[in-house]
């Protein structure tokens, strides 16, 4: 049977790049009809924070993504990590380093004036026996590292093809670190082993991890899992996706008023060969296939996110949208009309104050100070809506179209944004009837102050 699995740390928020690599793992598992768990690497104690496994809980609930088992949680697993150590020490695959940190630093500068990457030297490699009880009579600190093979490193990604390592690629790497904590690569091995995964989907910064990974189960006499290593998310400048492209967090987004079945769909679908972009979860799931995943890296558009969105706002219940604005079913015909011209739910929230607030927007003011004898309907205007009884829009138009010059075009222009406070929106005729004439007259003695008119 399929087993995968996400494993995030939680030392920030849930970044959409990391949520990617959650659905694709979810997909697969549920299109081969396979397990799907959950695992947070929490061995960073200063970076880690349970505040942000939480969240990052919450998000994945909130997406619909689902697990069958965990969530899992390496801190809880330190024991095994260790005994995990001891039988490789046991072995004589591992070996305690004592070498400090100014003289691994001094390795390092050595290495780069040589113009070769960092790599342990080995030093601690062949210590006799004699100098190891030495050393531990003293106390002094180590950390274990693994013997490295230097042997060629290979492996078939299931979406990039064959990819080798050179037999100097992997020096002698820490296991288990001087707190006796694991190293990440020591631990996502002995989970991955213990859990029985079977499939590896990760994004392609993990593809260096491998040939270490792969060291590791053959020490302990084990097939490794199925590697397959996704494309990364990149702004529109092709760089890595990061703060200076703006939102990048689940928690963001939702903010932003993003529903979660356009961020699923958009997520499903970036950087696969599809036929068609809008999908349902269902559809999602059936299509999937790793083969389908590019290993170019993918652009990451807010803007066509944003489509997405506006999308399956015009399309779901609007008994769903109701929820997502917190608002009860009084509201629904306002919704109704609203929609249409709203990209985000936090964007229909601020379209609510037509019916309710009194601001014009700067671009109407603009307009208005660019149009001459616009107020000349100002007066009949404030007649009609002082009138007793029900009011159509048709009633306004032909009670204050005697009174003035303005182009048609021009006229409706200045009605919507008396009646409104904003140049666009829905349609005026359709949407006045939900406007309470106090609100309106409230905004046209807000205009005369502006223009000094009364």
């Amino acid at each position: 049977m399929v087993k995968v699995r996400f494993a995030p740390s939680p030392t920030g928020y849930l970044h959409v790049g990391n949520t990617r690599t959650a659905l694709i793992n979810a997909l697969f598992a549920q299109n081969q009809k396979g397990r799907f768990v959950l695992r947070i690497e929490d061995t960073d104690v200063e970076r880690s924070d349970v505040a942000f496994e939480v969240s990052i809980i919450e998000n994945l609930k909130w997406l619909g993504i689902v697990w069958d088992e965990g969530p899992y949680r390496q801190s809880q697993r330190l024991d095994i990590y260790r005994a995990y150590t001891k039988a490789l020490l046991d072995k004589g695959v591992a070996y305690k380093c004592y070498c400090s940190k100014d003289v691994l630093e001094k390795m390092r500068e050595a290495s780069l004036k040589r113009g070769e990457p960092p790599k342990y030297n080995g030093t601690c490699r062949g210590l006799s026996k004699d100098v190891v009880e030495k050393f531990e009579k003293e106390g002094k600190p180590y950390v274990v590292r693994f013997k490295s093979s230097h042997t060629p490193i290979g492996f078939k990604d299931e979406i990039r093809g064959e990819i080798n390592f050179p037999r100097d690629h992997v020096d002698d790497f820490i296991i288990l670190k001087q707190e006796l904590t694991p190293s990440y690569n020591f631990a996502v091995t002995i989970d991955d082993m213990l859990m029985g995964i079977t499939h590896v989907i990760r994004g392609a910064d993990h593809i260096s991890n491998t040939p270490k990974q792969i060291m590791l189960f053959r020490a302990f006499d084990a097939e490794h899992p199925v590697y397959a290593h996704h494309s990364l998310l990149t702004g529109n400048d092709r760089k890595p996706l990061s703060k200076r492209h703006g939102a990048t967090s689940v928690r963001e987004f939702r903010d932003m008023g993003i529903l979660k079945q356009a961020l699923v769909n958009y997520l499903g679908i970036i950087g696969r060969n599809v036929k068609n972009e809008l999908m349902e979860e269902e559809e999602l799931v059936r299509t999937f296939y790793l083969g389908s995943l590019s290993s170019s890296d993918s652009i990451f558009d807010v803007g066509k996110l944003l489509w997405f969105n506006k999308e399956y706002m015009r399309k779901i219940p609007v008994d769903n949208l109701l929820l997502g604005l917190g608002l009860s079913i009084d509201y629904k015909d306002r919704v109704l009309l609203l929609r249409e011209n709203a990209k985000t739910l936090k964007e229909m929230k601020e379209l609510f104050d037509i019916f309710d607030g009194t601001d014009i927007e700067d671009g109407g003011v603009n307009y208005l100070s660019q149009v001459e004898g616009w107020d000349s309907i100002v007066a009949p205007l404030k007649v009609i809506l002082a009138s007793n009884g029900d009011i159509l829009f048709d009633d306004i138009l032909q009670g204050v179209e005697g009174n003035t010059n303005l182009k048609k075009k021009e006229l409706l222009m200045v009605l919507r944004i008396l009646c409104t406070g904003r140049k666009s929106g829905p349609p005026l005729k359709e949407i006045f009837q939900f406007i309470p004439k106090d609100i309106i007259m409230k905004r046209i003695e807000c205009l005369q102050q502006r223009f000094s008119l009364l």
